[in-house]
């Protein structure tokens, strides 16, 4: 029996996550089985372990790979690829609006058992609305390569707060074109509320595009804060050990009555609560990291109408964005690796998702 015939892929269990032997799932056409190279850990994957994501049980979509077998007529045998988990259907209302990620084919499309696998199918479904992206392994790294679904959503994510566009849809963006800034001219100062890997992942798509930004991250684990100021040149804030206070110490940190971009990178309500009161007027707010079900936060209406906040969320990414993603990963524009922490083969995938829990973790890597 065939490696491929006999696979190890990684399942929610009891006490935690478990490889298992399957077989190897069965293509239809224009289907794909991409053999995985590298599949970054996301907090996703480690809510689902404890039941707090209820969307999906299936583990792994940061991932980077090689097409092993192919009934589509687009990818050869032996292409460097990134597979995409979730993609729209393209003509429901929500896509064709500019909502993708609210396209009901979206949020049901997956991978086959998932990106923690041997092998993994990527269904036709997917292959055919450009959900597998190519790219040359001589110029980017596998382990890199898997950063472009959460850079992706990085970059979603900033767009909607911001306001912004890409002038060219068809094709990578070039560098002076991935950013053209509509309501806001420019960001002189942001916060991150969080340094885990999506934050930091803000705070680096950020500078390499505002050099001189003022930048300041908020976050109760030293090490995340201390990577922060060291790579992304950010000032740190740990909030107050008796309330959780954060917000009057980092507004006084910019010297203005406000900082022109907040980014809430944590599901923590306590800390939307403080970060929303660091927004200037006219600023633009946007909630990124995933609360508990049921948070909820009293808004004070008439002061946000009259503040003229701008406020967005986001909590996926599309093709175009991984495209770009891909671009600037490509182009050397983004430096991830410094984001990988530690690497571990799948059959310890147990012990990688306990690792990825630890305070001084920045990304975990699972690979063959």
């Amino acid at each position: 029996m065939s490696d491929r015939q006999n696979i190890r892929a990684a399942f929610v269990s009891h006490n935690g996550a478990e490889t298992r032997r399957v077989d190897s799932p069965e293509l239809e056409n224009g289907s794909l089985l991409v053999e995985m190279k590298s599949s970054g850990i996301c907090g996703t994957d480690l809510e689902k372990l404890t039941g707090g994501y209820t969307a999906s049980t299936i583990l792994g979509h940061e991932v980077s790979g090689v097409v092993s077998e192919s009934k589509s007529e687009m990818f050869a045998v032996g292409k460097s690829v990134v597979p995409h988990h979730h993609v729209a259907c393209g003509s429901c209302y929500f896509c064709q609006n500019g909502a993708e990620t609210m396209c009901e084919g979206f949020r049901h499309s997956n991978f086959d058992p998932g990106g923690f696998a041997d092998f993994f199918r990527v269904p036709e479904y997917n292959v055919s609305r450009t959900g597998v992206h190519k790219f040359q392994s001589s110029s980017l790294s596998y382990d890199d390569a898997s950063f472009a679904e959460p850079l992706g959503c990085c970059i979603r994510g900033l767009e909607k707060a911001l306001h912004l566009r890409l002038l060219d849809r068809n094709g990578p963006a070039s560098e002076e074109d991935l950013f053209i800034p509509g309501r806001i001219p420019t960001v002189n100062s942001a916060l991150v509320v969080g340094a885990g890997p999506i934050g930091l992942l803000h705070m680096e798509l950020l500078r390499s595009k505002f050099p001189k930004l003022d930048l300041v991250t908020v976050d109760i684990i030293d090490s995340r804060l201390q990577f922060a100021e060291k790579f992304e040149k950010a000032k740190t804030v740990t909030p107050n050990k008796s309330d959780g206070s954060f917000s009057k110490e980092t507004r006084s940190l910019v010297g203005t009555p406000g900082f022109d971009l907040v980014i809430v990178a944590t599901g923590s309500s306590k800390a939307f609560a403080e970060a929303i009161k660091c927004v200037r007027k006219s600023g633009a707010f946007l909630l990124f990291g995933a609360p508990a079900k049921g948070s909820t936060y009293l808004l004070d209406l008439q002061a946000t109408l009259l503040s003229e906040m701008s406020l967005a969320t986001c909590y996926a990414t599309t093709e175009r964005e991984i495209s770009d993603a891909l671009h600037l990963l490509e182009q050397g524009k983004i430096s991830v690796s410094k984001f990988v922490t530690s690497k571990f083969p799948l059959d310890r995938i147990k012990e990688a998702m306990q690792i990825a829990r630890s305070e001084g973790q920045v990304k975990v890597i699972i690979t063959r």
